[in-house]
């Protein structure tokens, strides 16, 4: 498995590359070579999340963690720690229904960009509805539980 921290130094791999290679599939009992092995899943899922457009993941059942063609399968226990450690990184929020709600981008980065915008456009101090911030700015698009997010962090900075 020290291929997995020296290929992250050394080179990208594709998704695919890392998709054909077994030891991914089995989580690593060294603490620092686990994490590697967990940031590149979380990686890897973000990614099949934004080719797939939908950020909400049943991790029991997502095809990602699975490699027919090399008779590979993360365990159960496997993809529970991926959703765990998706949350430590604040890449993702367990749903009360048990899914993965990956998030498109961290909160905080998000209400970096609306307080930039903000600042930029000469609206700090205004108050605005979340409908007139969604219509031009930053928060257009995103996802609801993600804008709140953001605004939370605002909220939290004073901002």
């Amino acid at each position: 498995m020290a291929e997995l921290a020296a290929a992250k130094e050394e080179e990208a791999w594709s998704d695919e590359d890392w998709r054909a290679f077994p030891p991914l599939y089995t989580l690593q009992p060294h603490a620092a070579t686990r994490e590697a092995q967990l940031n590149v899943w979380i990686d890897l899922l973000w990614r099949w999340c934004k080719a797939q457009n939908s950020w909400t993941v049943d991790v029991a059942s997502c095809d990602v963690f699975v490699n027919d063609a090399i008779n590979r399968r993360l365990d159960d226990n496997g993809r529970r720690e991926v959703a765990k450690a998706a949350c430590r990184a604040g890449r993702g929020e367990l749903l009360d229904n048990g899914a993965l709600f990956m998030l498109e981008q961290q909160p905080k980065d998000l209400a970096r960009q609306l307080y930039d915008w903000a600042r930029a456009t000469g609206r700090l101090g205004g108050v605005f509805t979340l409908a007139e911030l969604e219509d031009d700015g930053p928060l257009a698009g995103a996802d609801a539980r993600l804008r709140t997010a953001a605004l939370d962090a605002l909220e939290a900075a004073d901002r």
